[in-house]
Order: structure tokens, then C-alpha cells, then sequence
């Protein structure tokens, strides 16, 4: 099993990054969100350590078996999203797109038995919500203490979806925030409110959770 791969980034795409180690390319399934912060962050061309989980994936037909692997940079995260896809019906590709929120958050609401809010995750659904908190509270505490506030992946909006948070993404992006910081503050907002329908309502939302963070 690799579970640590250390090399120069060669390339990293939506989803995936290419690691070079002495002239052997490994291809690494990333969330598409730490893809986007490695890209802004310059980090190609660099030296990156990714913590890795080894998993098969299936072909189009179901003949043929690839081996994969999935990294990321936080051994935390590592550990999670391990512990993540042994939910039965969770499997890898849909626990990548899943990670909206923080893992804090995410770890948060299963301790604190919060379907509703593990509903609002893409591919999670009422039934797989209840399964996650079945198989794992009383195993996340530890993960609802992290202090890391980026979620792994994004929402899966190319283009903000309303008019009111276009609105407030460009608010936030005059404040100096970046576009990865700032979707993740209007989601992280929208997952708690889900009711909020202006951009001054949005922007007033988002102070209020910054300033209890």
C-alpha cells in the first residue's frame, strides 16, 4: 500500500495532479478544491508531499480494474476520508465530490446527529445521511476539533448559481479575499441558511460566522 508519495508537482488539473519522482510520473486523485489552492498557490514546479489511500476503480464496462490513488497534504484529512468511505454506499469518487464543507464541520454534524446538514452534501442523501451517523458518531470528535476552515472540495458551481451571490462572491473578492476563499464562506453560509435570498442578507450572514469563528 503507498501511503505517502513525495516528489516536485508536475501538473495539477481539476481533480487530479501529477507527482515526479526520480523520472517515475504517479497521477494523484485530488478534491477539487485543494486542486484549485494548490494551482492559485504556485505551487507547481515545487515540492509537495501528498498523503495517499490506494483504491480500484472500476472501467466503463466493469471489465477492467484500475488502481488509483487518492492524496491529499493534511494527514488529518487522510485520516477522515478513510474513515469516510467505509460508510457502506460512500465510495470514493462520491466522497471526493462530497467535501464541501470543512471536515470539521462535516465531523460536527455527525457527533451532533445533524442529517439535515450532511443532506446538503452532493450525493448524500436522507438514508445515506443516516448511515454515516450511524456507522461513525462517537469515531469524528477528534476531526469536529481540527482548525482547518477550507473544505476539500467545491460545490460543483462553475458559475454562482443566483444573482445575490454573484452579487456577494464580488463583494468578497473587492475585499481582498480570494475566489476559492470567498465560495467557500457563501457556501459554509448557504449550508447553515439555506433561506437567505439577498446579497446584503448573504454578506451580513457571513460576518456574523467570521466573527464567531
Amino acid at each position: 500500500m503507498i501511503s505517502r508519495i513525495r516528489g516536485k508537482l508536475a501538473e495539477i488539473n481539476e481533480d487530479s495532479a501529477l507527482v515526479e519522482n526520480g523520472g517515475v510520473f504517479y497521477e494523484v486523485k485530488v478534491p477539487s478544491a485543494l486542486a484549485e489552492r494548490l494551482k492559485e498557490s504556485g505551487k507547481v514546479g515545487q515540492p509537495i508531499t501528498f498523503e495517499t489511500i490506494n483504491f480500484i476503480e472500476a472501467g466503463e464496462r466493469k471489465t477492467y480494474l484500475y488502481p488509483r490513488l487518492v492524496g491529499f497534504t493534511d494527514p488529518i484529512a487522510r485520516e477522515f476520508f478513510l474513515l469516510f468511505t467505509q460508510v457502506q454506499g460512500m465510495g470514493v469518487k462520491k466522497a471526493l465530490r462530497s467535501l464541501i464543507l470543512p471536515i470539521k464541520d462535516i465531523a460536527a454534524a455527525i457527533e451532533n446527529r445533524d442529517s439535515t446538514k450532511l443532506r446538503r452534501l452532493p450525493g448524500v442523501g436522507g438514508r445515506l445521511a443516516d448511515k454515516i451517523i450511524a456507522q461513525l458518531h462517537g469515531k469524528t470528535a477528534k476531526f469536529a476539533l481540527s482548525r482547518e476552515d477550507e473544505p476539500l472540495a467545491k460545490s460543483g458551481k462553475d458559475k454562482v448559481s443566483s444573482s445575490f451571490e454573484k452579487e456577494a462572491l464580488e463583494v468578497l473578492l473587492q475585499l481582498q479575499y480570494n475566489q476559492s476563499e470567498a465560495r467557500r464562506m457563501i457556501d459554509s453560509a448557504l449550508s447553515v441558511k439555506a433561506d437567505i435570498s439577498s446579497s446584503e442578507e448573504l454578506i451580513s450572514f457571513i460576518f456574523k460566522n467570521e466573527m464567531k469563528s
